[in-house]
């Protein structure tokens, strides 16, 4: 850069010029004497700012290029790309011996995307859908996604596919199946048409059972285009296996519903249980429902006659009762008792049957004629709080802790509520509430020896990855009663079938022992004219492998008596399980 000449420039400035005057003009002379190199830095600013100006706006084109906008990004995805939930597979239900309970097959939905479909083609739908479908797409429809038809079975589904109508898209999705129909309705449950559980071993284990639907993107289709997602979806799923035997199943709700319907029943009650283990091998309550409907036509349908209703056992309950007596001292196996037919006791008359008198009896024939003039005379021998003791151990007055929905305790008073002939009562079945699975786990003790068992209902459950993530195992209680004890009742049920009130259930195929028993039904505190009856017994008499217990619950149709309907049903089952077994 050039010197500035300052004294030549002073030389050269006006004389008598004001100070302020003076710098003007030196600046002014000194711009005028450089005015061509100022041009050109000028220049260079100028091209300076428009190269920067150039560079943001390549840096701001390349930002939005490569990190743009979430909102724009949603915005042209959604004009030219979908979100697709395709449904994946619900884990299976099997039984013991594997036999699928619930499993679930690929199904196809068909629907249509409004923006679109030309409601012309709508006729095209009618051959397949019907009317309704036609009238519905003949019209304008609101947003992206309008469902045709869900759950389309795959052969049905191919015919349409191959009509090729514009417009009309599918995406692959799972329907719950039962293969069995209502065989184990109330026990394995149901699902909603979206695959999550919404009873029974559905609900319970549903977090398990469900898989959380896959998303994928799929292109959108143009009006002339039919197109869908058949993809690939996770194989891996879960399992429950249970631990009931399929063909024991079908035994016992096929002989149920044909005696609850030849009796006119309200309700019923079935249960077979492994007296070694606790596994409920067969469960079923009448009426019943089939979860592939998933509509029911009364809320009646939904509940587990099984678990979840109380009811006065009757002299189901006296073989229970008599090991109590023993075990306490209330009685003894020598001891013999003589009925008349009628006992007065407390404030109360106890009497048999039609005022039956029996005459001497020996325990045994107190069970064989089902002796309540017996029974109260040994229930005024024991402790009221120790006889109370021993039935919670039995499992009374408590839930049985099975592994399924919608179980109830019964109904056990407490001992200092026993005044008068309570005791007696609750020696013959009478002002107690029981369940049927309370009743076949206390019953499993006199086959097995003595022993409470929790019962169970789930075997084994599976992750997705194979994994046992669960094991249900024997769970021994209390030891309620000594083998001899245990080995005693059974001797005289096995007398009750062969001799006494249960010749009905009397096979010459098996050796059974059992107990009959009719209970007049209570409500609002007095008895009724309506009666439910039942038969509780196992075999092998000698060795039980089986216990089970029968119920039917206030017959309107012919006889009301446990020996008289409830025998007989009991009977065929066991029967029919030899057969197969």
């Amino acid at each position: 850069m050039r010197k500035i000449n300052i004294e030549k420039l002073n030389m050269q400035k006006p004389s008598g010029m004001p100070k302020r005057s003076r710098f003007t003009w030196f600046l002014s002379h000194y711009m005028n004497s450089h005015s061509d190199n100022y041009s050109n830095v000028r220049g260079y600013i100028v091209w300076g700012i428009m190269f920067f100006a150039v560079i943001l706006l390549i840096i701001f084109t390349a930002i939005r290029q490569f990190f743009p906008d979430e909102r724009v990004v949603q915005r042209g995805e959604s004009q030219y790309w979908g979100k697709m939930n395709i449904s994946a597979s619900r884990g299976d239900i099997l039984d013991r011996r594997d036999s699928p309970l619930a499993i679930s097959v690929p199904t196809v939905l068909f629907f249509i995307d409004p923006k679109n479909w030309d409601t012309q083609n709508a006729p095209m739908l009618g051959e397949f859908f019907g009317e309704g479908v036609v009238k519905k797409f003949s019209r304008l429809l609101p947003g992206r996604y309008q469902i045709v038809k869900r759950n389309v079975r795959l052969d049905s589904a191919k015919r349409i596919i191959e009509r090729k109508i514009p417009g009309l898209s599918i995406k692959r999705e799972n329907l719950r199946v039962y293969p069995h129909g209502s065989l184990a309705f109330h026990i394995l449950g149901y699902c909603d048409i979206d695959g999550h559980g919404q009873a029974g071993i559905e609900l319970e284990w549903d977090d398990l059972l469900f898989i959380q639907s896959q998303e994928f993107t799929t292109a959108r289709m143009s009006k002339r285009s039919s197109d869908g997602y058949g993809g690939d979806i996770l194989d891996e799923i879960s399992r429950v296996k249970l631990t009931l035997d399929v063909r024991f199943q079908e035994i016992v709700e096929a002989n149920l519903a044909l005696a609850a319907k030849q009796h006119n029943v309200k309700w019923a009650a079935g249960i077979i249980m492994n007296p070694k283990t606790g596994e409920v091998l067969a469960i079923a309550s009448y009426p019943t429902a089939d979860g592939n409907k998933r509509h029911f036509s009364s809320p009646l349908v939904m509940m587990n006659n099984a678990v979840g209703r109380n009811y006065e056992p009757g002299s189901i309950f006296k073989p229970l009762s008599m090991s109590i007596a023993l075990e306490l001292g209330g009685t003894n196996k020598n001891m013999t008792y003589v009925c008349g037919g009628r006992i007065a006791l407390h404030d109360a008359v106890i009497h048999d049957v039609n005022n039956h008198a029996h005459g001497h009896q020996t325990l045994h024939q107190v069970l064989m004629n089902s002796c309540n003039i017996g029974m109260s005379l040994m229930a005024e021998k024991c402790a009221h709080y120790d006889t109370y003791k021993m039935l919670v151990q039995y499992g009374f007055g408590r839930k049985s802790g099975i592994d399924t929905a919608g179980e109830e305790a019964g109904l056990l008073n407490k001992p200092e509520e026993w005044r008068g002939i309570v005791a007696a009562n609750t020696f013959i079945g009478q002002g107690v509430g029981v369940t049927a699975i309370q009743m076949v786990t206390a019953m499993s003790a006199i086959a097995n020896g003595g022993k409470i068992f929790k019962p169970y209902i789930v075997d084994t459950v599976y992750g997705r990855d194979g994994k046992v993530v669960y094991k249900g195992r024997p769970k021994i209680r209390y030891q309620v009663i000594s083998k001899g004890t245990a080995d005693f009742i059974r001797s005289g049920m096995e007398q009750v079938v062969a001799a006494g009130g249960g010749r009905a259930a009397k096979s010459k195929t098996v050796e059974i022992a059992g107990k009959t028993g009719t209970a007049q039904v209570a409500e609002h505190g007095h008895y009724t004219g309506r009666h439910n009856a039942s038969f509780i017994g196992m075999w092998p008499a000698s060795a039980p492998e089986y216990v089970m217990v029968i119920t039917l619950g206030e017959p309107s149709s012919g006889s009301y008596y446990g020996g008289k309907i409830a025998a007989p049903c009991f009977k065929k089952i066991v029967e029919e399980i030899e057969k197969v077994e």
